[in-house]
């Protein structure tokens, strides 16, 4: 049984357009100066082959919410270092709104300008300590 503990800063989220990158880390969105980390911890992992699940926590803006993230570990290879490393890809979808990142504002459709599922993604590396 292993367990894994993560955070990212939100300063680090990386969006093509500078507005909304500094929008994000604003009260409407993030909140980074009050929260200025997303943080995940599971111990409930199950692997199966290349195929990995793991449910946790999730914290967004101050809020913790259980979550299910999935993904997949590459094949080990041997880094320029002769390290051993192996990769992990995990994902999860979130409703935003259910972590109190509810801003929006309708389209002249008068459809809302942002969807509310929201796709985390992390990619992992570990090298095999000695």
């Amino acid at each position: 049984k292993g367990s894994l503990d993560g955070s990212a800063k939100v300063a680090s989220v990386d969006v093509k357009d500078e507005n909304l990158s500094a929008h994000l880390q604003s009260p409407d969105f993030f909140d980074a100066e009050r929260h200025p980390e997303l943080l995940f911890s599971a111990e409930d992992i199950a692997l199966g082959g290349e195929n990995v699940s793991a449910r946790g926590e999730l914290t967004i803006k101050g809020l913790t919410k259980p979550v299910e993230v999935t993904g997949a570990l590459t094949p080990p290879l041997v880094d320029a270092f002769g390290r051993e490393r192996i990769g992990l890809v995990l994902s999860t979808t979130i409703d935003r709104n259910d972590f109190g990142v509810s801003f929006n504002m309708p389209l002249p459709s008068g459809q809302p300008a942002i969807g509310d599922d929201v796709t985390i993604v992390a990619e992992l590396y570990f090298i095999r300590g000695s």
